[in-house]
């Protein structure tokens, strides 16, 4: 093994100076030096730290330069660099970028006057705190016992985790360099070895991508050689398994979709630089041979994929990094476990054992619209241009909430722990490869019109609300390659919380700029509102998407997929205009029907003020004139028109036209 660990801290960067002058122009020039924003908060601080002891962002920002010092001078990639062994140009990419370059920030910054982040939070602590005062999850479950059992069966513990910890039902005799689902990718990108690896980050639902031993992002993989030997060729990307791509689109899946959108990639070199050589690794934080980020977990994996260690000062933090199995004994806790959101001790250390940090910090990630912020409504509440963080053509990961936040349901109160405990978000078992988060409240809770509806209809009768009210639409991997949003998919695994249908023959949820192609490599796609400022869903995502992790697709037979879809084939829609033109089939009847008993009941009203009925007939036609209204009432509230319940809505107004007949009848016949 080379002798490439130099144990320090300080001193001064490598000289790549030569080095960075041949390196392509722009954001990738492999040049080993903080960012222009992380360089300005250094030269010009404007932190609280030094004047109160209090962390603020700029303190934040800061306290990266000494660790980046010394990973210039002792990470494998500069190395490799340094030897010529390099394929793709690396970026530096830390806290500076991330908070006052993502989203959009720069915008708002200069809106606001101030340097500001949009896209992410701070956590309580960071692991370049020294000393913390975490104790571990084991610890706090020595009391919170009911609490600690529900937790540790949850994502939430398990999304980061030792390559020791990785189980059999994942890889095959624990060996993470097998391939796996029959395709050509493992676990571990080539060159990998576990001992290279501090963490592996994820779960079968999604993917595995991994930290290696200096707490780096593993943007790439080691070609013809072992990065522990420091042999071989450093290679950007193919750097992260894909299940969705490595089990379900295969190369026959693949040609299946192709014949359909005639784009779709069928082979590997189609995938292009969101792909790699393996069919089922993909590129992320990076492009296949081109371009790699070079991003330590303290500049974004930390935000939400956390891990905290006992170090007591930074010179033994320094010591450590490099040596997985070290950074694994000085590990006190990891996974968002409970002093992420109730702080390091939690009330063992003096505080409250309140939510010093809440699941907005991970899942509310926004996008500054510019354009927004100049509308008559920008103007008004600045907080208007907040949209949806996208990852290409898709919503990111992590923005459930700045989903939510443009909902009604926001509006009326409705936040993250209405409906999840934070205790236990996973429903069953971790290592399923579906998205099922746990509620501790369902819709059918607030929505009884609806319930009652759902509930006479065979149609969609093993369907949950969820199943067309959130649909899984979010990217984790920022897959491109297979981003197709006009017809809902392919890169979707994560629950969207917009809930809103929107019953159009065209409108799309997801749109890029104007005048731009609808091509996913485009930039700068958006989430669409409607005209009461809400986000909503297009037909294509709720009824016909492509999402092999959502159970409420897998489950229901595929709902409409053209590609999962084990309904007869007619009910495989590869168009919006298909199922709009299905869903009128219901709402036309079902609308005509209630304004013709709306409008009789209506008439019915006026001729009782002027009419003298006999009592018995007077109390026949408030009876019906009441049942009727019974219905209107159930009809509206449920507001879908026929949609949760074709023959039960339509039964209900065939009877109640039936009532208000009778009344009129009733009241025609006494001379009205």
């Amino acid at each position: 093994m080379k002798n490439w660990k130099l144990k320090t801290a300080a001193g001064l960067l490598f000289c790549f100076t030569a080095v960075g002058a041949n390196a392509a122009g722009g954001k990738y020039n492999s040049i080993p030096e903080m960012g222009e924003s992380a360089k300005a908060s250094i030269a010009n601080y404007q932190g609280t730290e030094e004047t109160k002891g209090v962390k603020s962002l700029h303190d934040y920002v800061v306290q990266e330069s000494e660790l980046f010092d010394f990973l210039f001078q002792n990470h494998p990639m500069f190395k490799y660099h340094e030897e010529g062994n390099l394929i793709g140009e690396y970026h530096i990419s830390d806290r500076g970028e991330e908070y006052f370059d993502t989203g959009n920030s720069p915008k708002y910054s200069e809106r606001v006057g101030r340097p500001s982040a949009v896209q992410y939070r701070l956590g309580a602590k960071s692991t370049l705190d020294f000393p913390n005062n975490f104790v571990g999850p084991e610890k706090c479950g020595e009391c919170h016992a009911v609490q600690f059992e529900k937790w540790k069966r949850s994502r939430h513990a398990n999304v980061v985790r030792f390559p020791s910890e990785i189980t059999d039902k994942e890889v095959p005799n624990g060996d993470l360099t097998a391939r796996l689902y029959g395709s050509e990718a493992a676990m571990l990108p080539d060159g990998i070895q576990p001992d290279d690896v501090y963490a592996i980050i994820g779960t079968p639902r999604t993917k595995y991508g991994l930290l290696d031993s200096y707490l780096v992002r593993g943007t790439y993989h080691i070609r013809d050689g072992l990065l522990s030997e420091g042999t071989g060729k450093m290679v950007a990307g193919a750097n992260q398994f894909s299940r969705g791509w490595a089990e379900w689109l295969t190369p026959e899946m693949a040609k299946k979709i192709n014949k359909v959108i005639p784009e779709f990639p069928t082979t590997i070199e189609d995938f292009g630089t969101s792909g790699s050589h393996q069919w089922g690794m993909s590129s992320y934080g990076a492009k296949y041979e081109k371009e790699m980020l070079f991003q330590p977990a303290s500049s974004y994996c930390e935000m939400c994929h956390t891990f905290k260690f006992d170090f007591q000062n930074k010179e033994e933090y320094f010591a450590a990094l490099g040596d997985s199995k070290k950074l694994q004994e000085h590990t006190i806790s990891k996974g968002i476990a409970c002093e992420e959101c109730h702080g390091a001790g939690g009330h063992l250390d003096g505080g409250t054992g309140g939510m010093q940090s809440n699941c907005e910090r991970c899942h509310q990630r926004f996008n500054f619209v510019d354009e927004l912020a100049e509308t008559e409504k920008g103007q008004e509440k600045m907080e208007y241009a907040f949209g949806v963080k996208m990852k290409s053509a898709c919503p990111s990961c992590g923005t459930e909430g700045s989903q939510m936040f443009a909902s009604a349901h926001y509006e009326k109160g409705m936040r993250c722990t209405t409906c999840h405990d934070p205790h236990e978000v996973t429903d069953g078992d971790f290592l399923s490869g579906f998205t099922k988060p746990k509620l501790k409240k369902d819709c059918v809770d607030c929505h009884e019109a609806q319930k009652t509806i759902a509930d006479n209809t065979d149609t969609h009768s093993n369907m949950t609300c969820q199943s067309c009210h959130m649909p899984a639409m979010g990217s984790c991997e920022n897959f491109t390659a297979v981003q197709f949003p006009d017809m809902a998919g392919f890169d979707a695994v994560r629950k969207s919380h917009m809930w809103k249908i929107d019953v159009h023959p065209e409108r799309k949820t997801l749109n890029p700029p104007a005048g731009q192609p609808r091509d996913s490599a485009v930039k700068g796609w958006t989430v669409a509102k409607n005209e009461e400022d809400h986000n909503y869903l297009d037909l294509m995502w709720s009824c016909a998407r492509t999402a092999v992790s959502d159970h409420d697709n897998v489950e229901n037979k595929g709902c409409h997929s053209p590609f999962q879809s084990e309904l007869e084939t007619g009910m495989h829609y590869n168009d919006q205009m298909e199922i709009y033109g299905e869903v009128m089939k219901w709402q036309t009847p079902v609308k005509e029907v209630y304004a013709k008993v709306e409008q009789a009941l209506v008439r019915i009203d006026q001729l009782l003020e002027v009419t003298k009925l006999p009592t018995a007939e007077k109390t026949q036609v408030l009876m019906l004139a009441e049942k009727a209204q019974e219905t209107i009432n159930l009809i509206k509230a449920d507001g879908s028109w026929g949609v949760h319940g074709f023959r039960y809505s339509q039964k209900r107004l065939d009877a109640a036209l039936t009532y208000v007949t009778q009344a009129q009848n009733i009241l025609d016949g006494n001379g009205y």
